[in-house]
Order: structure tokens, then C-alpha cells, then sequence
């Protein structure tokens, strides 16, 4: 194994409005500055060994240089966050094989994340070549009941306040010894 999943460069997307090749590229500062941060999010995430931290920073790297030769890296360090989480969900839908099927990644991710999982990030670097497909699947539960289409029969809104203010008016008006009608001096009438 060794090489960990990560999808060629020339498929980095790039953001709408803006024409390939715009991007002056990642200096080496801001690369730093998002290294620091990429490895705290990675320790968040439950990646402790540091073998497997170089690995991954390895593969996020050429990632994050890729969009920003794409286009213009409004912030750095959320650039390098967005391809840290990017390559996780391409790892998970690699390892299930997994095709459009975004219930099933999310709850992946989940159990991944919740610590569910021993040695996933050692396959996840590319460290481990035995597949961890059947404990992840064992980890995902559906996020909600599977559709099921129902009719359902039009029920007319009968607003209660709408006929209680006529009631509550005709009983003022009664109350007031006026006369159930409209009001003829409201009219112009005297």
C-alpha cells in the first residue's frame, strides 16, 4: 500500500468565476502557519503516530499547493482544512466503496471519528494494507427510516381565533346595545 488515497491534482476543482491557473501558489509561510494547524486537527481527529502524521501531511500538501495554483487561497489554513476532511472522505468512500451515496459516508465518517474503528489512521496513511471496510460498515447506522411514501388526505385549517373574533364582536356589539350590522356613522351616514 504505502501511498494512502489521494486523487491526481489535475482534478482539484476550482472555484466558480475564477480561470484555471490564476493562483500564485502556496508560500512557503503560509504552508507553515496551515501545517501547524493541520496537524492539531489531525490529533483532533484521533491521528497520534507521527509516522503516519508525516504521511498524511505528505498527501495533503501537493493538495493544498494544486488549489492554490487554481485559483487564489483566500486563507490558507482553511484551505489545508477543507483538503485534510476531502482526503478523509475520499479514503472512506475508497475503503467501502462507496458511490453517491452521502448517508453512508456520513455515518462512516462518524464511526471512524467516534473512535470506533482501532488502526484506521495507519490505513488511512497508507501504513496498513488490511481493509477495514467490515468494521466501518458494522459502525454505520442509518441517519434516518428508509422513504416511505404515504397519501395523505387534504385537511381543511379551520383557524379558531378567525371565528372567535366574530363571536367576541357580535357579543360586544350586543354588550353596547349596537346594532348587529355595520356601523352607519363609519359610512358617512348621520
Amino acid at each position: 500500500m504505502g501511498a494512502g488515497v489521494a486523487p491526481p491534482l489535475d482534478e482539484t476543482p476550482v472555484p466558480p468565476g475564477v480561470a484555471p491557473g490564476q493562483g500564485q501558489g502556496l508560500e512557503a509561510s503560509d504552508w507553515e502557519r496551515a501545517a501547524a494547524r493541520v496537524f492539531a486537527y489531525l490529533g483532533a481527529m484521533g491521528v497520534r503516530e507521527p509516522k503516519e502524521l508525516e504521511l498524511l501531511r505528505e498527501q495533503i500538501r501537493p493538495r493544498v499547493e494544486a488549489r492554490a495554483l487554481a485559483a487564489p487561497l483566500e486563507d490558507p489554513i482553511e484551505a489545508a482544512i477543507e483538503e485534510t476532511h476531502a482526503l478523509l472522505d475520499l479514503w472512506i468512500v475508497s475503503e467501502l466503496g462507496l458511490e453517491g451515496d452521502a448517508d453512508t459516508l456520513f455515518a462512516a465518517r462518524a464511526g471512524v471519528l467516534g473512535g470506533g474503528v482501532p488502526g484506521w489512521s495507519a490505513r488511512w496513511a497508507g501504513l496498513s494494507g488490511c481493509s477495514l471496510a467490515p468494521e466501518i460498515r458494522a459502525l454505520c447506522v442509518p441517519p434516518v427510516p428508509e422513504p416511505a411514501p404515504l397519501t395523505m388526505e387534504p385537511n381543511p385549517i379551520d383557524l379558531f381565533l378567525h371565528r372567535l373574533t366574530g363571536r367576541l364582536a357580535a357579543i360586544v356589539r350586543c354588550v353596547l346595545g349596537r346594532p348587529a350590522g355595520p356601523n352607519p356613522a363609519a359610512r358617512g351616514h348621520s
